[in-house]
């Protein structure tokens, strides 16, 4: 291959992921976040009361939104995104439980599509697509070690949960009605409402979203507890097993969000909750060797959880050390098979390694694994940008273009169609690829913008 080609599908490469990953978080108010344990965990949340309602599981999406106030919403119909402060501030699983039962009788009530402004808002499939496809938790920045999105921020939330009085009793009904059906406490949510409440007292300025959007006056925590007491399972706790991973997940945000040094003043203990949040700080103070000492304590205590694999891969794979992040990828992938993030995180390490030592063995494992994680997130941004460059490496340029031609049509960008047409080129008739490449050629969408 001519030099010259090779440096133009190069710097088309690095435009794509500067575009998508070059972002700080002080250029951010909140963005769109990847993490597989914490989305593993939401669903384990949800899905039971996905399940009740009659709904199917795999149509509703659950997005993470880096915010540190409490909040949840739905859009786009059938799509729950929640505000890492959600989970940070809740002391139970329970709690969050309470909200996403109750998002869900929004759903099941159609409240979104009364709502014409709030339907007009809900977004486009490539929102949906950036929502649940952008990045993962090993393209983040250093500062944050997560990927942190802009696409789309400004969502008008407001709009989408501007529902009347009767909508918000009405979802509150369905969520006591999920939460008795799946035999858990509504005390949680209650509690939570009640906290709420109180903000009524205070300015606007000060006042937590989920409040002035859910309406929470007096009567109506009133209301629901009256109706809440009555469960037969009000004094139930969570598991203690669920409650680990909750107390997990929060010092894992802790650890990826706040400071890392108000991070290592707030865990100081050697519970399992404080050694992941520190290790997770000491990595972002550059501080590595203490920070693997830390999670391989947690990986001798808990050999069969994958996620601290995976944090011990992505920690290698930010500070450079690439040929170690290789084995603790490969072993949270094997204890979480057909997980899109966990191949991603294990294909991106092999690309960054030498070619030499693993060569074009490396590269074709890395795409085996990113067309993987495609067929499970068709939406999947970083996937498709990874892929390209693992084709470039084995100068199948015909597919790197389609590949790219893929990237930059879930952004709804026009250069789409030029990477399109390039694949078209040099694809062989009745390839799949090729055949996706005109279609994306033809997009009616990608000629409007």
């Amino acid at each position: 291959m001519e030099l010259k080609t090779l440096q133009a599908y190069s710097c088309a490469i690095s435009l794509a992921c500067l575009s998508f990953l070059g972002l700080s978080p002080a250029s951010v108010s909140a963005g769109f976040i990847r993490d597989a344990e914490i989305e593993q965990l939401l669903h384990d949340y949800t899905d039971p009361l996905l399940q009740a309602s009659g709904l199917v599981v795999d149509n509703v999406q659950i997005g993470i939104i880096a915010d540190p106030r409490i909040n949840a919403f739905v859009s786009g119909g059938q799509n729950i995104f929640v505000h890492t402060g959600l989970i940070t501030e809740a002391e139970h699983p329970n709690m969050v439980i309470g909200v996403m039962a109750h998002e869900i009788g929004h759903i099941t009530g159609g409240h979104l599509a009364r709502g014409k402004n709030a339907r007009d808002s809900a977004g486009t499939p490539m929102l949906i697509g950036a929502i649940l496809g952008l990045g993962s938790i090993i393209a983040g920045s250093p500062d944050l070690g997560l990927a942190l999105l802009t696409g789309g921020q400004q969502l008008g939330m407001a709009s989408y949960l501007t529902f009347s009085r009767s909508q918000e009793a009405s979802a509150d009904q369905v969520a006591l009605q999920l939460l008795e059906a799946t035999e858990q406490s509504p005390q949680g949510i209650m509690d939570l409402m009640n906290t709420l409440a109180g903000q009524e007292i205070l300015s606007e300025a000060r006042q937590d979203p989920y409040q002035r959007t859910h309406p929470m006056s007096r009567d109506r925590v009133n209301a629901y507890r009256s109706h809440a007491e009555r469960s037969i399972y009000f004094k139930k706790v969570d598991n203690a097993d669920l409650q680990w991973r909750h107390d997990m997940a929060k010092a894992k945000l802790d650890g990826f969000i706040e400071h890392p040094q108000s991070v290592l003043r707030k865990y100081r203990d050697n519970a399992n909750p404080s050694l992941y949040a520190r290790s997770v700080a000491l990595h972002r103070l550059a501080r590595t060797d203490e920070s693997i000492a830390l999670i391989d304590q947690l990986i001798a205590q808990h050999p069969g959880n994958p996620w601290f694999q995976e944090l011990k891969g992505q920690i290698y794979y930010e500070t450079g050390y690439v040929e170690q992040a290789i084995t603790p990828y490969e072993i949270s992938l094997r204890l979480q098979p057909s997980q899109p993030l966990l191949m991603i995180g294990l294909a991106s390490a092999l690309l960054a390694t030498d070619q030499k030592l693993g060569g074009r063995e490396r590269t074709l494992r890395a795409i085996e694994l990113l067309r993987g994680a495609i067929r499970l997130e068709q939406d999947n941004l970083i996937a498709y940008t990874q892929l390209s460059k693992s084709y470039g490496q084995i100068e199948k340029i015909g597919l790197a273009e389609w590949a790219l031609a893929e990237n930059f049509a879930l952004r709804g960008d026009p250069q789409a169609q030029q990477h399109a047409n390039r694949a078209i080129k040099l694809l062989e008739p009745g390839q799949p690829e090729r055949l996706r490449a005109q279609d994306i050629a033809a997009s009616d969408f990608m000629k409007k913008r």
